[in-house]
């Protein structure tokens, strides 16, 4: 067990430990994620998600500007309000807390407002909001009311081709004007490693970029102060993938600035300042099971039986639409199936599988599965004193997608015939 220096996620509470210990391992193999799964449960405290639902916006007979195409980023200010950016539509929707239009804002184009190729949304609490638009390779602004306040520039480099790192995952700082980010190789960097791979250098790249930033977004450009590094996982060239069970680098942030993330195969959450100073770890003695011959054999039969689905399914529909493609594709599937055989494994399987901190600065860490592919496990849930409060079961909710005040947490549903339905709920008191 780690201990921290002082602060309300600092340190692990005795309760967690009383609760928690026990030994994970019972074996190898097939067996032994069954029974680790299930001794895991056995020590949980278990929470009910029957949360109370406040209204849902979507669906077939949704009014038009609520019909989303792709409405993965969203986010809360402190009034209840909820962002919505719907990338495929270019444009952002605000929602007051009764479920209703506030407005809409965006469309695609190249001016102020306009977006050329939105990835995420940030939301401050005091409603002004941030569009990420790498085909603007910009920070767009907007204020409370919707109007379009500045672009600043994400490098000083012109183009996707500049030297800064083109960030698509980002988080509000909570003191304002800056964001949390999470960088990613610039196109320059992957042609230079693709240089050095191509002429017999030896290349290591990582298996997540996972490099943490704040981006202060006060001047025309965005000025980088570095927060953390994930840990790397040296692959054979850069385009190789990550190994199978390469730990990926999770984080968020919570609402005194920390950031916190794992980046391990461990229960092993880490905490940082805004900073960068280091403010201790969040840990349960869940022990990631080994990679063993019959874990690899049984996660490769399960990647083959899927893609063979999904090649059975096109080349059937390849079949009655180009016929004369199917040798070529067969020859591609093929290959295909290969990769998937041939891919690397990292020698253990991560425990944790997501990572959000709620509105009032609790977290929910999602587990793995039973299965060592499965991402869909139990959520914990610690609240802002990192105290263990409970675990919701597997398939009892998902992660929202945006915590807000009151408890309120937004969820993305879609239909069978994949139309996109936003739920908000209202969480109790021991989740938020």
């Amino acid at each position: 067990m780690r201990v921290s220096t002082p602060g309300p996620h600092g340190r692990l509470r005795l309760p967690i430990r009383r609760c928690f210990r026990f030994g994970m391992l019972a074996g190898a193999g097939v067996v032994a994620w069954s029974a680790t799964a299930g001794h895991a449960a056995a020590q949980d405290r278990p929470l009910a998600a029957d949360f109370e639902e406040v209204y849902r916006v979507g669906g077939l007979s949704a009014p038009e500007w609520a019909l989303f195409v792709d409405p993965a980023r969203m986010g809360f200010d402190a009034a209840g309000n909820l962002y919505v950016l719907d990338r495929r539509a270019s444009r952002v929707v605000v929602i007051d807390p009764a479920g209703d239009l506030v407005r809409a804002v965006g469309r695609e184009g190249e001016g102020p407002g306009e977006f050329r190729h939105e990835t995420d949304i940030v939301v401050w609490r005091d409603g002004r909001f941030a569009v990420v638009d790498i085909g603007h390779h910009a920070y767009q602004l907007f204020g409370p009311d919707g109007e379009i306040e500045r672009f600043v520039r994400m490098s000083s480099a012109e183009g996707m081709m500049g030297k800064a790192s083109i960030r698509t995952r980002v988080r509000p700082d909570p003191a304002g004007g800056a964001v949390i980010a999470e960088g990613g190789r610039t196109a320059r960097t992957l042609v230079e490693a693709y240089a050095d791979w191509f002429e017999g250098r030896k290349v290591e790249v990582a298996g997540e970029d996972g490099r943490l930033e704040r981006l202060d977004l006060h001047g025309e450009v965005a000025v980088a102060e570095f927060i953390a590094q994930a840990r790397r996982i040296a692959t054979a060239h850069v385009w190789a993938p990550a190994p199978y069970f390469a730990p990926r680098m999770i984080w968020d942030v919570l609402p005194d600035g920390t950031v916190v993330y794992f980046d391990s195969t461990a229960y092993e959450i880490n905490l940082v300042g805004a900073d960068g100073g280091a403010k201790g770890s969040l840990e349960r003695p869940l022990r990631p099971e080994a990679a063993t011959d019959a874990v690899r054999s049984a996660m490769i039969d399960h990647l083959i039986e899927k893609e063979e689905a999904r090649i059975e399914e096109g080349m059937a529909e390849l079949a009655e639409t180009m016929p004369e493609a199917l040798e070529e594709v067969r020859e591609l599937n093929e290959w295909a199936l290969q990769r998937i055989r041939n891919r690397e494994f990292y020698p253990e399987v991560p425990v944790l599988r997501g990572l959000r901190a709620t509105w009032e600065g609790s977290l929910w860490v999602r587990r793995r599965g039973e299965a060592p592919w499965d991402d869909d496990g139990p959520i914990d849930v610690l609240g802002p004193d990192g105290e263990y409060r409970g675990t919701f079961p597997p398939g009892a909710t998902g992660l929202p997608l945006a915590f807000g005040p009151e408890g309120l947490a937004a969820f993305l549903e879609r239909d069978e015939l994949d139309v996109a339905t936003i739920v908000v709920k209202r969480l109790p008191a021991e989740a938020r």
